[in-house]
């Protein structure tokens, strides 16, 4: 998985602004990716829980304008 991948992803797993997503795949590598949006000021974490099957991810999706 990717960075614009797993964006897209978030993208489409909203209630709003707000998203909730688990993610079964190597939860460091996806945590770091989901650090470095949230640096780039595309979403804001609440929560990063690493899973035994993967990752939990929760938090708010930003606009950016495109």
């Amino acid at each position: 998985m990717n960075k614009d991948r797993l964006f897209k992803f978030i993208q489409t797993s909203t209630r709003g602004n707000f998203f909730s997503v688990e993610i079964a795949e190597d939860g460091t590598k996806v945590a770091q990716l989901a650090k470095e949006l949230e640096n780039e000021g595309r979403i804001k974490l609440r929560e990063c829980t690493r899973k035994e099957q993967g990752i939990y991810l929760e938090g708010i999706l930003k606009f950016v304008p495109s």
